[in-house]
């Protein structure tokens, strides 16, 4: 009976350690710009997006916790110009969806734009750094068909891939960089051609 259980307990500590061991070798999910269900909040924190990253230079575990590398001034100053940047086509959109109810594509790049946010915000939350408040629009532009939209939509992407190559050039933070080109990407790949192509 007592060797009966001492089998059954080892059997379980050594299918957990399998299951920990295994469990630390899946990486974590990439930043990506696919949507998320919350598109009515004004560009806060956010829920539900996947911003992922390490800290650099033996920084600590995945994604949570303060790095042990701080970021420099410059560093801090460009995370806080990503995220105006991100709060600034997210209220753009949001303005044109209040225009033009439903319209694609600002329906769906709205819900990617909350989710660039939420992963800019992760990363100054890991690194302690103050996370700005959205500003919002004002005056709120007036788009007098969806052309006018679909070019203001061409210029904030634009504008929002062109700042990403300068806050590139001060930041040595792998895991900003990383969630830097990301968004860009998203930038660049997706969102610019989904604007070049609407009407």
């Amino acid at each position: 009976m007592f060797k009966s259980n001492s089998k059954t307990v080892f059997a379980l500590v050594a299918i957990s350690l399998i299951v920990v061991v295994m469990a630390a070798c899946i990486p974590a999910a990439p930043v990506a710009a696919a949507g998320l269900a919350n598109n009515n909040q004004l560009g806060g924190p956010g829920g539900g997006g996947r911003g992922a990253g390490s800290g650099s230079g033996g920084g600590a575990g995945a994604g949570s916790g303060i790095s042990s590398t701080p970021l420099t001034n410059g560093e801090i100053d460009a995370l806080q110009k990503a995220i105006l940047e991100e709060y600034k086509a997210f209220n753009l959109y949001q303005v044109v969806l209040k225009q033009y109810t439903d319209a694609y594509p600002f329906n769906q790049i709205v819900r990617s734009e909350q989710q660039h946010i939420t992963a800019l915000v992760r990363q100054a939350q890991k690194y302690g750094v103050t996370v700005p408040a959205n500003p919002g629009l004002n005056p709120e532009p007036k788009f007098t068909d969806m052309t006018a939209a679909c070019k203001a939509g061409v210029t904030a992407e634009t504008e929002d891939a062109a700042l990403y190559d300068t806050l590139k050039t001060v930041t040595t933070h792998t895991d900003i960089l990383r969630v830097y080109n990301n968004l860009q990407s998203a930038s660049l790949k997706s969102h610019l051609i989904e604007f070049q192509t609407c009407d």
